[in-house]
């Protein structure tokens, strides 16, 4: 990770801590520490709080070392519940995603501390990740998913990931559990 990405996400983590909000980091960055290392360009966090709590932290915004990256950052957020900001020193982007669901909620509670230099920042479980990557099922998505696998193999709870991805698939009307198979299947092949 690249120094710039480093400072922006120590950052996020110190100024939601101080803000005293839960959350835990997904996208390109979790797909690194439970997978394996790829690029990204931005920092990525979904954080435990209803849109009052999320529409709150906007408000205390200019105290921070971050900024709006659109002028009407309040109405994308009221719209699609997620607060896309600027670090003002190094200029990149950081996606705050309000973890409305009970899904997401789960996922920053199950989330582990990974040691940086910078210090401790929570990432949500390898398992957690898959649903997220599966539920998104982009081209990067699925590349992840199959880099988690690869990565931790048999240490992946596959009764949590079929047991969320089924609660998953019927709130949001999409086939996670003959995925979900398919990968557990390819995963007792290859371990």
């Amino acid at each position: 990770m690249d120094a710039g990405l480093q400072t922006t996400l120590a950052d996020v983590t110190r100024w939601l801590r101080e803000e005293r909000i839960p959350f835990a980091v997904i996208g390109g960055i979790a797909a690194t520490f439970r997978g394996e290392a790829r690029f990204t360009a931005d920092v990525d966090v979904v954080i435990g709080v209803d849109l009052d709590g999320a529409l709150r932290l906007l408000e205390r915004l200019p105290k921070s070392v971050f900024q709006p990256l659109f002028p009407d950052v309040e109405e994308v957020l009221r719209k699609s519940f997620l607060l896309p900001l600027r670090h003002s020193i190094t200029h990149i982007s950081v996606d705050i995603a309000v973890g409305l669901s009970g899904f997401e909620q789960q996922a920053i509670s199950r989330a582990t501390e990974i040691e940086l230099p910078d210090g401790r920042i929570p990432v949500v479980s390898a398992e957690d990740l898959i649903l997220m990557k599966l539920l998104a099922g982009r081209p990067r998505d699925t590349d992840d998913v199959r880099n988690i696998l690869l990565r931790q193999g048999p240490a992946l709870d596959w009764n949590y990931l079929l047991e969320i991805g089924q609660q998953l698939q019927q709130a949001v009307d999409q086939d996670l559990l003959t995925e979900l198979q398919q990968l557990q299947a390819e995963t007792d092949e290859t371990f």
